[in-house]
């Protein structure tokens, strides 16, 4: 559980604390999340599994029909989830969501109709904006940053900005300028 830990901290360093923080449905989703990911992956003894699993399944479904948030529990997320907002959150049973990422509203992540099989892949500290759709096997580099309604269907680089639709590049991280080599001659002329 220590990544629901990850995912509180996230909302406390954007201003959450105490009624605000514990009533917020977008934690309440997570926190659903978590114990439905904690079953499958660990596996508890059969005793305490099998109350908790119905305890599991009917606070997903209570999330999925009241307030519209979709996360399977077989979905792999990294620590430090943020939703933004509640409503339309979609996140298929095979996507993988690396740590600290940001999510929006009406956020969908599965499985393309058209015949591609897989569901994409997030790296870490990625933005979707509200509106966006990720499909199919794709992969979303570390710190990428997809606007509002846009459809990405292809891979992503790491720092990228996409927007669009379909998804385009509009913007990739700065490179890397490195300090000039002096030759000897110069480093003695200057001096």
């Amino acid at each position: 559980m220590k990544e629901f830990s990850a995912d509180v901290a996230r909302y406390t360093s954007r201003g959450y604390r105490g009624r605000d923080l514990w009533l917020n449905p977008a934690v309440w989703s997570i926190g659903c999340y978590r114990l439905g990911n904690w079953l499958y992956v660990t596996k508890p003894a059969f005793l305490i599994r099998i109350p908790l699993k119905v305890i599991s399944f009917f606070a997903n479904k209570f999330c999925e029909v009241f307030m519209e948030m979709c996360i399977d529990p077989h979905a792999s997320i990294g620590p430090g989830l943020y939703i933004g907002h509640i409503g339309g959150v979609h996140i298929n049973p095979e996507a993988v969501l690396g740590s600290n990422c940001d999510l929006a509203h009406r956020v969908t992540i599965g499985t393309s109709a058209m015949g591609r099989q897989g569901a994409p892949v997030l790296g870490d500290d990625v933005y979707i904006g509200t509106g966006a759709t990720l499909v199919g096997k794709i992969k979303v580099g570390n710190g990428a940053k997809i606007a509002a309604n846009t459809l990405v269907i292809s891979n992503i680089p790491d720092g990228a900005t996409v927007m669009g639709v379909p998804g385009r590049i509009i913007m990739r991280p700065p490179k890397a300028v490195e300090p000039p080599v002096l030759a000897a001659a110069e480093i003695t002329d200057a001096e």
